[in-house]
């Protein structure tokens, strides 16, 4: 799990003092399949009607977007759920960009592969 919000949020000691709220989502989530988002800030313990709350709530669950989270609103009410497959895209754009810059022939490669 470390690893996976080392991914996510990076070392940065703000970061870092979200990694144990961080993995209880990912629980709570895994957990249940989907979950709303009232009902996660609750088990969070955080009030989404207080603007320091719904702020928090959303350094929490931001960086979470566009890796491992998906959204999906139903009416008014906000479900989340974890996608592997959006961490798979994720990843292999890492590695894209990581062959890009690290190994020196990339640019041939790629031609080559064509």
């Amino acid at each position: 799990m470390e690893e996976l919000l080392y991914i996510i949020y990076g070392t940065h000691p703000k970061s870092r003092k979200l990694y144990s709220e961080a993995e209880k989502i990912i629980n709570l989530i895994r957990d249940k399949g989907e979950i709303n988002r009232e009902e996660l800030a609750t088990n969070l313990g955080i009030n989404l009607n207080s603007p320091s709350g719904k702020k928090h709530f959303y350094n929490i669950i931001s960086p979470m977007f566009n890796r491992i989270l998906v959204s999906e609103h139903r009416g008014k009410a906000v479900y989340y759920r974890l996608s592997y497959d959006l961490f798979r895209v994720y990843i292999d754009g890492i590695r894209r960009k990581a062959k890009y810059y690290l190994l020196k022939n990339a640019e041939t490669d790629k031609e080559e592969d064509s």
